[in-house]
């Protein structure tokens, strides 16, 4: 879930240049050679690891399987996974690099914006909820050190980007060019050739219904499945907290003090008026003047949150300038220095920092605090009881795992770990995969197991270990033909159909249209470049031949089409009847859109040589091929 939550951090513009990088640069096997053990392949003289390729794949797979949740074992393989997971670490390390050579970093009033602006970590107001971001994170395993570590390391490719693009720009004629080119519309006169028409005399018979058996009997494979029982061990639901002892919780308490200190904090709002740090000095004069405006109404009477509504230019600006709570260190020192110095409902004088100007109110102040033994006994009781189910785990794992190969009882092996045995019904390999979040390699010794046998190791997974036995084991088969037999008829006196009603409408367009098909003809609604067209179905082709001759001159003495196009309901031939273009006032509400839109196509462009530039002075070698090829077959 972490992995989604920092990926929508990033820019589309820097997935774009990524996506295309890693379909230009094919580097795969270039300086190929086995290296020392734990390292993947070295970008310069920096390192991608085993672990961090391991980890990118697994991510990179969890989130293609969600997204496609039909994704096949043999799609899967198709896509080379293997090899963009190792592309984009590699771009990774290139930008990473630059941006160190250049000094740039995601300061933290930055990570602090990106953090609260996610929506996984809001109330429902809107607002940033420390206790869910608390609670998000602990349920993903990670502590706030650490998924901010991971989401700074994912913000600074933007970054980068947006320094290097900062100039890129489109020209609003060659905007208008493009929306006036996509948003035309067009309209056809099409005569229809329904394949109801034709079904009637179009039934296959049973030679043909066998020969397409055959010849489609992929279609009808079904993969070998397994039933199962499983005991699964986790250790947050196996933890027993009021096993843990008074004494134990002081002790901890003790080694663990400085987790649970408290710095001082502070409640304020603010409002930022944005000028660069490299801005030429009439724009930051014209940025100090403005903030100096606000300040000077705020005096006068004007509300702070009124005003941070109207004149701020920050994300907080929709909630009043509320920043919330934080601490020193999570602003950077201008800002922290000017809003730690205020006492409360004091408003500072403007504050320049690298955003910009800032007017600052403090609302509350709290001094720093060392949360005590009985604050926090409960929360250290619970981590200490996982930690010890987590240190227990093993022995226990095999304590399951040996009575359930002792006698084959699932549900007594269970019992020992005071937990019960779960079954499955029928499953693939595949649905393995996804509903125990079993590695590939591990479903094969599943699924080779044979029924009634529990397996003789333990998985481990997300969720926690798991011991399994194969209750039921069905083979890969092709379902029978009278399974099929009436849904493969169906279908194929529907392409018969289709096919006679193609035949018809070409002889037609043969011999010329006469009185009584030209009697038949319609018109379409007006529809534009992407193939679908209203009443007749989709059809890209015919789309891009409609829209291939020349504007509304080709109206005038349009011909009909010689070759059928097949639609939904059967066959058409159709002519060019109308051009609609965009009006002056479509174009006029659209133009900042597509301004935008040019501006960012550039932009990523521009990036993308950048990058094509690092990667071809880049000295790239990959240490461990063997790692790569077994990641393909499992």
């Amino acid at each position: 879930m972490l992995d989604g939550i920092r990926a929508n951090a990033q820019s589309w513009g820097v997935k774009l240049a990524f996506g295309i990088i890693i379909l230009v640069f094919v580097f795969w096997g270039i300086g190929s050679y086995t290296g020392p053990k734990g390292y993947v392949a070295t970008v310069n003289d920096m390192h991608i690891t085993e672990i961090e390729f391991q980890k990118a794949y697994g991510s990179m797979e969890q989130n293609l399987r969600a997204s496609y949740p039909d994704l096949t074992p043999e799609l899967l393989k198709g896509l080379q996974l293997e090899q963009q997971v190792l592309q984009q670490l590699v771009m990774k390390k290139l930008l990473e690099s630059e941006a160190g050579r250049i000094g740039l970093e995601i300061s933290p009033y930055e990570l602090r914006l990106a953090v609260q602006e996610m929506p996984y970590f809001l109330d429902k107001d809107g607002r940033f909820d420390k206790d869910e971001y608390l609670r998000v994170l602990k349920a993903s395993g990670l502590t706030p050190a650490q998924f901010e570590a991971g989401l700074r390391e994912d913000l600074l490719p933007e970054k980068l980007q947006k320094l290097l693009t900062a100039g890129a720009w489109g020209s609003p004629e060659e905007a208008r060019l493009r929306y006036m080119y996509e948003r035309q519309k067009r309209r056809v006169d099409y005569i229809l050739f329904p394949i109801s028409d034709y079904s009637a005399v179009s039934a296959p018979s049973d030679a043909e219904v066998r020969t397409a058996y055959e010849a489609r009997a992929s279609r009808y494979a079904l993969p070998a499945r397994v039933k199962l029982e499983y005991v699964l061990l986790d250790p947050e639901k196996m933890a027993e907290p009021s096993s843990v002892s008074d004494e134990a919780v002081a002790a901890a308490y003790d080694a663990r003090k400085a987790q649970f200190a408290e710095p001082e904090k502070i409640h304020a709002r603010h409002i930022l008026i944005r000028v660069g740090e490299e801005a030429p000095e009439a724009e930051v004069k014209k940025a100090e003047e403005r903030i100096n405006e606000v300040a000077a109404k705020i005096r006068e009477g004007l509300d702070f949150s009124d005003a941070a509504k109207e004149y701020g230019q920050d994300p907080s600006a929709a909630q009043g300038g509320d920043l919330g709570f934080f601490t020193r260190e999570q602003m950077v020192k201008p800002f922290a220095d000017a809003a730690f110095a205020l006492a409360e409902g004091e408003l500072s004088a403007p504050v320049r920092t690298q955003f910009g100007f800032h007017l600052i109110k403090v609302e509350e102040k709290q001094a720093a605090k060392q949360r005590t033994l009985d604050e926090v006994k409960d929360e250290l009781r619970a981590a200490l009881a996982v930690d010890a189910a987590t240190e227990a785990l093993q022995a226990k794992t095999d304590a399951v795992l040996a009575a359930a190969l002792g006698n084959g009882d699932m549900n007594a092996a269970a019992a020992r770990a005071g937990l019960q045995a779960v079954e499955t019904g029928l499953e693939s390999a595949e649905e393995l995969t996804q509903s125990l979040g079993l590695r590939p390699i591990d479903v094969q010794a599943v699924m080779s197991t044979p029924p009634g046998t529990v397996v003789d190791s333990s998985f481990a997974t997300l969720k926690g270990t798991l011991v399994i036995r194969v209750t039921e084991s069905v083979p890969a088969m092709t379902r029978p033909l009278d399974e099929v037999r009436t849904e493969l008829v169906a279908e194929l006196t529907r392409e018969k159909a289709m096919q006679a009603a193609m035949d018809a409408a070409r002889s037609a367009a043969a011999k010329g249209l006469d009185a009584a098909l030209l009697e038949r003809v319609k018109r379409s609604e007006f529809f534009g470049r992407d193939g679908n067209v209203p009443g007749l179905g989709f059809n890209m082709d015919m789309a891009r031949a409609v829209f291939s001759e020349e504007g509304k001159n080709a109206v005038t003495g349009a011909k009909w089409n010689a070759e059928p196009w097949r639609m939904e309901d059967g066959a058409v031939l159709v002519r060019l009847a109308a051009v609609e273009e965009p009006s002056a006032e479509e174009w006029k509400a659209a133009e900042p859109m597509f301004l935008s839109q040019l501006d960012s196509s550039r932009a990523s462009v521009l990036f993308q040589n950048f990058v094509a530039l690092l990667y071809g002075k880049a000295d790239i070698r990959v240490l461990n091929p063997a790692l790569i090829q077994r990641m393909e077959t499992e």
